[in-house]
C-alpha cells in the first residue's frame, strides 16, 4: 500500500486523476468513488483525502480534465481553419467526435448532480465560459453590427442545438426523426443558423432577433 510520502502532492493527483478517469471509462460513473481511486494506485482512503476533499471534488476535478481535453481537441481542429464560419464548422464537428470518444466523461459534465445550493467552482465556471467566448468570438465577426447580448445569445443558441444532437447520438435517440449521421446533422444545423444570421444581419427590419447598435 502506497505512502503519503512516495509521492508529491501533485504526482498523487496526477495518479488519482489517471485512475479515476480510467475507472470511469470502465466501469461508468456508480464506481467512482475515492475507495476505488485509492485502491487503483495502492493508496489508503486517507492519503486520497490529501488531494481531495471528498467524491464530490474528485468528480470536479475529472471534470475540469475533461474539459481540459475537449478545449485541446477543439484547439487543433481550428488550426486548421482561419474563417469564422469554417472555425464554427469545425468546432462543432471537434465537439461531437469528442464526446462521441468520451461519451461517459462528456455526460459526466452535464448530469452529475450537485449537493442542493452548491455553486460550481470558479475554475469550472471559467473553463466552460472560455468556450463559449470562442464560440461567440466567431459569430461576432460573422455579424459585426450585433450588440455583445445578441452575440452571446446567438452562441448560446447555436450552440444548445449541437449539443442536442450529441445528446442524442450518444444516448441512441437520434435515428427516432431519421436516418442521418450525427455529423451531418451538425454541419447542415451550424450551416443554415449561419445563413439565417448573415441574411438577418443585412435585413435588420426583417430581423428582430439581432439588436443593432444605437
Amino acid at each position: 500500500m502506497g505512502r503519503r510520502g512516495e509521492h508529491t502532492k501533485d504526482e498523487l493527483t496526477t495518479m488519482a486523476l489517471d485512475a479515476a478517469v480510467a475507472l470511469l471509462e470502465e466501469e461508468g460513473p456508480e464506481r467512482l468513488t475515492t475507495r476505488a481511486v485509492a485502491g487503483r494506485i495502492g493508496y489508503t482512503v486517507g492519503s486520497l483525502y490529501f488531494v481531495f476533499q471528498n467524491r464530490e471534488d474528485l468528480i470536479l476535478q475529472v471534470n475540469e480534465r475533461t474539459l481540459d481535453e475537449l478545449r485541446e481537441h477543439i484547439s487543433a481542429a481550428l488550426a486548421e481553419v482561419s474563417e469564422p464560419r469554417a472555425s464554427l464548422l469545425a468546432m462543432g464537428r471537434a465537439y461531437l467526435a469528442f464526446a462521441s470518444a468520451h461519451p461517459t466523461r462528456w455526460r459526466l459534465i452535464f448530469e452529475h448532480t450537485r449537493a442542493a445550493g452548491s455553486d460550481l467552482p470558479e475554475p469550472l465556471v471559467r473553463k466552460i465560459e472560455a468556450f463559449f467566448l470562442q464560440v461567440a468570438e466567431s459569430i461576432a465577426a460573422l455579424n459585426p453590427r450585433a450588440s455583445p447580448a445578441a452575440v452571446r445569445r446567438s452562441a448560446q443558441s447555436l450552440w444548445g442545438g449541437v449539443h442536442g444532437i450529441t445528446v442524442l447520438a450518444l444516448t441512441g435517440k437520434l435515428a427516432i426523426g431519421g436516418d442521418a449521421p450525427a455529423e451531418v446533422l451538425t454541419t447542415e444545423l451550424i450551416g443554415r443558423y449561419l445563413d439565417g444570421m448573415v441574411q438577418g444581419a443585412a435585413n435588420p427590419v426583417e430581423a428582430d432577433c439581432f439588436d443593432r447598435p444605437g
